[in-house]
């Protein structure tokens, strides 16, 4: 009767010991923002990492000479001179606005129609950090580990009110649609120099974690007359997984003016293990009550009718496995020195955004009616996207530097499964303004981004794989995006 549904978070040298305490203090200061701050996201992957790169407009692949090479293109990390430690704060400021138009064969069903809504609005925080060892006894290598949130998500919208006609007993929750990410790689990389430093290759080593929660609401057809031909559930997802991958990168210096850099991501699968909390919503309505009583034919089709209209909701949780792919990527970009004070930056890249074609969520235990719980598939059908950046970086004095950067970046999300949990509303524009002072061994740098979502209009439900749950959400849907990007490193 019921529709199974599962919804996708010692001792030393006083050198040793304070690089050893800088590591330290960066790790607790990670760990505390990580469980404390949260995710927004363009499809889920984030604009990149690094103050610089992202200040550049992310066209930072064939530049990469910052510690955020181990992101954008590991063979640039030979390019540090000293060793260094990093840390990085990313506040972001998301606005999505969305005003659906949900109607089964033209009639409510509670869904907030033509009324412009707006998720719970938190500023976002995201911890990055990294440390690299340059040394003499080898000179062409340089090797570390940065830690960074390459991907994640947060939303969570009131989008459901059911009718007073639908006899709904017990109180709704007010944010029914949730979707929070939250994805860290543990990332240690290698690079080394070749041919009197013209050539550099690196690679690195990516160790993800992930953690999701993922709440949705199903309509379920009930086979009982309107208004109550569909029986109420609301799903939650929590779990958490890893997954294992790579990167590698080329960098050639073909004059001190100019130099082109290749480099790409393997793809990751984060396996998640967690639990899928299913509720169907009872009902409150004696005079249907007695009349599916008085239709049922079994004792056991009595107690089904009865559980139906108890005080208490009925409720499952069954274990829930499921994979999600973190797609990869490849790219190639250019850094042109006009003179010593003036460096421009250019890139393409491609994001294999279609490896995220449907997710099969297995289940094991009862569903709320009491019968063993159903697989069920999340249909994704995302593009392939390209990305265009460009990027500049203007020296005013050696210790002072101004940044402005560009990119444009598609939506790999079609009409037919959107959802405003995954709010990529459509192709994005990002402008960014930022600035870099360096005292003695301390760089201190700033980044403001400004991305523009295109505004989207969604017209027709589509259930895209048969399985008769709808698949994305009609509507009209508006965002843009506010972030700032505060970074410090020192070198030693």
């Amino acid at each position: 009767m019921v529709k199974r549904c599962w919804c996708a978070g010692s001792s030393g040298s006083s050198g040793r010991f304070g690089v050893l305490t800088g590591v330290t203090l960066l790790l607790a200061v990670f760990c505390f923002l990580f469980h404390t701050g949260e995710l927004y996201a363009g499809g889920y992957a984030l604009s990149g990492i690094g103050s610089k790169a992202i200040g550049m407009g992310g066209a930072f692949r064939g530049l990469a000479d910052d510690w955020s090479a181990a992101y954008w293109n590991p063979a640039g990390l030979t390019q540090l001179e000293e060793s260094q430690l990093t840390g990085m704060l990313v506040f972001l400021s998301p606005r999505p606005e969305y005003s659906p138009d949900i109607r089964y064969s033209g009639l409510e069903v509670g869904y907030r129609n033509d009324l412009m809504t707006y998720p719970k609005t938190e500023t976002i925080v995201i911890p990055d950090f990294g440390g690299f060892l340059k040394l003499d006894a080898f000179e062409d290598y340089t090797f570390g580990v940065a830690v960074y949130v390459p991907a994640g998500l947060y939303s969570e919208w009131d989008l459901y009110n059911p009718t007073p006609a639908m006899d709904i007993r017990n109180p709704f929750p007010r944010f029914d649609h949730i979707g929070k990410l939250t994805v860290v790689d543990v990332h240690p990389s290698l690079a080394r120099s070749f041919m009197d430093d013209k050539l550099s290759l690196g690679a690195g080593l990516s160790i993800m974690w992930g953690d999701i929660i993922y709440q949705k609401t199903y309509l379920s057809p009930s086979g009982i007359p309107i208004p109550h031909e569909n029986f109420l559930v609301n799903t939650r997802l929590e779990g958490d997984g890893w997954g294992f991958g790579a990167n590698f990168g080329a960098l050639y210096k073909f004059s001190d003016n100019f130099q082109l850099g290749v480099s790409g991501k393997l793809p990751v699968t984060l396996n998640f293990e967690g639990t899928a909390t299913q509720e169907l919503y009872t009902l409150d309505n004696v005079y249907l009550r007695d009349i599916l009583l008085g239709t049922a034919f079994t004792r056991d089709e009595s107690l089904q009718v009865l559980s139906l209209f108890a005080l208490e909701n009925m409720v499952s949780e069954p274990d829930a496995e499921a994979e999600l792919k973190i797609p990869g990527d490849i790219g190639v970009g250019v850094a042109i020195k006009a003179n010593e004070r003036l460096t421009f930056t250019g890139e393409v890249a491609v994001t294999f955004w279609s490896a995220l074609d449907s997710t099969v969520v297995e289940l094991r235990g009862l569903d709320p009616s009491g019968d063993s719980a159903e697989n069920s598939t999340i249909m994704f059908l995302w593009d392939d996207i390209t990305r265009f950046s460009l990027g500049a970086e203007y020296r005013i004095a050696d210790p002072l530097a101004f940044r402005f950067g560009y990119y444009f970046d598609p939506s790999p999300v079609p009409d037919s499964t959107f959802s405003p949990i995954i709010p990529d509303l459509g192709d994005k524009n990002s402008f960014n303004i930022g600035a870099a002072l360096t005292l003695g061994g301390v760089e201190i740098s700033y980044n403001y981004e400004y991305l523009m979502f295109e505004d989207r209009n969604i017209s027709t439900l589509e259930d895209v794989n048969g399985d008769g749950t709808y698949d994305n959400y009609p509507g009209l849907y508006k965002a843009d995006l506010h972030a700032s990007h505060l970074l410090i490193t020192y070198r030693f």
